[in-house]
C-alpha cells in the first residue's frame, strides 16, 4: 500500500476486536485519508464529455452516416425487448455479450427515437464521458493540478481513435468503462488502504465481464494483484484469502451463472465463448512469429503510442524502485499489448489486430502514466505535463494511421468523413464494406406508410435489423424471436398461412433470401415485388401461394 496514506485513529472498539485486528494491514471500520469528494467536478467532466461526444456523434452518425452495423444490430436487439410481439428479454440473444445491449436498452423505450439515429451517439458517449470522470478522479488523487488535469483529459478525449468509438455507439467502450472504473478503484485501494474500494473493483469487473469478455483478462491479472499486495504487505493468510475472494466472487458468479443459461438454453456452456460475434475457429489470415510481432507492434504503434514510452517505465518503477502497483499496471498494459497476439494463437477472434483492439492499451497507458505522476513526487507536474505533449501528439498521428491501417473498420471512412466533411453515403472501408444506410431509411419508411397489420411482414432479422430498427414498430414482423426459429421455419416453408409479406435482404446469409432467391433479386413471376432498395427487396405474399419444394428434396 501506498507509504503516504496516514490513516484516521479506529473509533474505540472491545480488546478482543482490537486484537482480532492487529496483523489487519487494510483500514476496517474506519475512514482512511482520502483526496476530498468533488461530486460537482465529476459531474461537470460528464456533462461536458456526454455533450461533446453526443455533438461529434450526431454530426459524424446522422449526418456523415459513419455507423457500423454492429451497433445497430444491438439498438434494434434493444427495441425488441420493449415493442416486439411478444416483447421478451431473448431479444438480447447470444450473439454480444447481454449487458452491452441490455445496458442501452433505456434509449429504445420510445420508438419514435429508437428509429432515429440520435440515440446512437449516446449509446457510447454516456459510458466515454463516465470513464472520464473515473480517470479525473485518478488524476487528483495522484496530486496533479487541475490546470494539467484539464489539459490530460482533452489530450486523450480527442484521440479520433478513442473519438470513432466514443461517438459512433460502439459497445467496445462500454465494458473498457467499468475496466477503466474497476482500475480506478484498485487505484484508489494502494493508495487509501480502504477495503471497500476492493469490492467495488470486483462489482465493476463483474459488469464488465457481461459487456465485453475481453475484460476477463484483466479480471484475472487483477485478482493475482490484489493477493500479491497484500502478502507483500504482511496482512496473513485470512486477510488474503478472504480479500480475494470478496473481490472475485461477482465476477465469478455472472460468468457461471451465464454458463448456466447458455447450457440450459443452447445446450453448450460455454456457447458464449465459441460462438460469439467476434469468435472465430478459422483466421481469415495466417501469421508467421515475425509477422505477428510486426502486427503488434504496428498496432501499438499507430493506435496507442504513448504505451511505447510508459510500459517500459512502469516496469522499471516497480523492478528498480520496488514500486509494486506500478509494476502491475506494466503487467496489465503488457496484457494489452499482447493479448491480440494471443487471440491470433488460440484463433480466439476473427479481428484480432483491428485498430480498435489498441482502445484497451491506449488507457491503460493513461492510467499507467497517471500513476507514475504520482510516483514521481515533486517531479509530478513535469510528468503529467508529458503525459499531455504525448497525447496531443498521438492525435495527428493516429489520425494519419487511420487511413491506411490495414485491420480496420470504420476508421478509414471516419477519416475521409473528418478531411473532406462530405458525407460517407455509399463509400467503402479498406475491408471493402459498403458504408450508409440510406437502403435502411428507405425501406423503413416505406413500411410505415403501408403496413399495420402487426406480424404480417417476415424477415430474417439477422440480416434486416437495421430495417426494423428504423421502422420503430417490430411488432410489424414476424421474426425469428418471436417464437424461435422452429415456427418461423413453419412459416417460411407457408408463408400464406401467417404473412402478408416477405422482406428479403440481398446480401448473403439471409434464410428467407436462400429460400426464395428470385424473389431476392425482384424476379420472382408470382412473388411480385412491391418495394425494392439495392440492399433489400419487399415482396406480397398472393392468396393461395405455394412455394415450390427445395431442390434436394424433390423426388428424382
Amino acid at each position: 500500500m501506498s507509504a503516504t496514506v496516514q490513516p484516521s485513529p479506529p473509533t474505540a472498539a472491545s480488546p478482543l476486536h482490537r486484537q482480532r485486528l492487529t496483523r489487519v494491514v487494510q483500514a476496517v471500520g474506519r475512514r482512511p485519508a482520502d483526496v476530498p469528494r468533488r461530486p460537482w467536478e465529476s459531474l461537470l467532466v460528464f456533462v461536458l464529455f456526454t455533450a461533446a461526444y453526443t455533438w461529434f456523434g450526431y454530426w459524424l452518425v446522422v449526418q456523415q452516416h459513419v455507423v457500423g452495423f454492429e451497433t445497430l444490430d444491438r439498438l434494434n436487439r434493444a427495441l425488441m425487448i420493449w415493442h416486439n410481439d411478444p416483447a421478451k428479454l431473448s431479444a438480447l440473444g447470444f450473439d454480444y455479450p447481454p449487458l452491452a445491449t441490455l445496458l442501452v436498452s433505456p434509449l429504445t423505450i420510445v420508438p419514435a427515437l429508437a428509429r432515429s439515429l440520435v440515440i446512437v451517439p449516446l449509446a457510447s458517449a454516456l459510458f466515454a464521458a463516465f470513464t472520464m470522470v473515473v480517470l479525473n478522479t485518478m488524476l487528483r488523487r495522484a496530486g496533479v493540478v487541475a490546470a494539467l488535469r484539464v489539459p490530460v483529459l482533452v489530450a486523450l478525449g480527442a484521440n479520433p481513435l478513442l473519438a470513432l468509438y466514443a461517438a459512433g455507439g460502439a459497445r467496445h467502450i462500454i465494458w473498457l468503462c467499468f475496466v477503466v472504473t474497476a482500475l480506478g478503484a484498485l487505484f484508489a485501494w494502494y493508495v487509501t488502504a480502504d477495503v471497500r474500494f476492493v469490492m467495488i473493483a470486483g462489482l465493476a469487473y463483474s459488469v464488465a465481464a457481461l459487456a465485453g469478455y475481453s475484460s476477463l483478462l484483466w479480471f484475472l491479472v487483477s485478482a493475482v494483484l490484489v493477493g500479491a499486495v497484500l502478502a507483500r504487505m504482511g496482512a496473513d493468510g485470512t486477510e488474503v484469502e478472504g480479500t480475494t475472494i470478496g473481490f472475485a466472487a461477482p465476477t465469478v458468479y455472472v460468468i457461471a451463472l451465464w454458463t448456466v443459461f447458455n447450457l440450459v438454453l443452447l445446450g453448450n456452456p460455454i456457447s458464449w465463448i465459441t460462438s460469439a460475434s467476434d469468435a472465430s475457429t478459422a483466421l481469415t489470415e495466417t501469421f508467421t512469429f515475425v509477422e505477428l510481432a510486426r502486427r503488434t507492434g504496428e498496432l501499438v504503434l499507430f493506435g496507442a503510442p504513448i504505451a511505447i514510452v510508459v510500459l517500459p517505465a512502469l516496469l522499471f518503477a516497480g523492478l528498480a524502485r520496488a514500486n509494486t502497483f506500478a509494476l502491475w499496471l506494466g503487467v496489465l498494459l503488457a496484457v494489452a499489448v499482447l493479448s491480440p497476439g494471443f487471440a491470433v494463437v488460440l484463433g480466439l477472434s476473427d479481428s484480432p489486430m483491428a485498430m480498435r483492439n489498441a482502445l484497451p492499451v491506449l488507457l491503460l497507458a493513461t492510467v499507467g502514466a497517471i500513476w507514475l505522476a504520482r510516483s514521481s513526487g515533486s517531479s509530478a507536474t513535469l510528468v503529467s505535463a508529458l503525459l499531455v505533449v504525448g497525447l496531443l501528439l498521438s492525435v495527428p498521428w493516429t489520425f494519419q494511421a487511420m487511413k491506411t491501417y490495414r485491420y480496420q473498420s470504420l476508421e478509414s471512412t471516419f477519416a475521409a468523413a473528418l478531411s473532406t466533411g462530405q458525407s460517407q453515403e455509399g463509400a467503402r472501408t479498406l475491408d471493402d464494406q459498403v458504408v450508409g444506410v440510406v437502403d435502411e431509411q428507405a425501406m423503413a419508411a416505406f413500411l410505415r406508410d403501408n403496413v399495420e397489420r402487426p406480424g404480417s411482414i417476415l424477415t430474417d432479422n439477422a440480416q434486416t435489423y437495421a430495417v426494423m430498427l428504423f421502422t420503430g414498430q417490430p411488432d410489424l414482423f414476424f421474426d425469428r424471436v418471436d417464437e424461435s426459429d422452429g415456427p418461423w421455419q413453419e412459416a417460411a416453408a407457408d408463408p400464406v398461412e401467417h404473412v402478408d409479406y416477405l422482406l428479403l435482404s440481398t446480401g448473403g446469409g439471409d434464410l428467407l433470401s436462400e429460400r426464395y432467391p428470385e424473389a431476392a433479386r425482384g424476379e420472382d413471376p408470382v412473388l411480385n415485388a412491391v418495394y425494392r432498395t439495392e440492399r433489400y427487396t419487399l415482396v406480397s405474399v398472393p392468396p393461395g401461394f405455394r412455394p415450390a419444394a427445395p431442390a434436394d428434396t424433390e423426388a428424382p
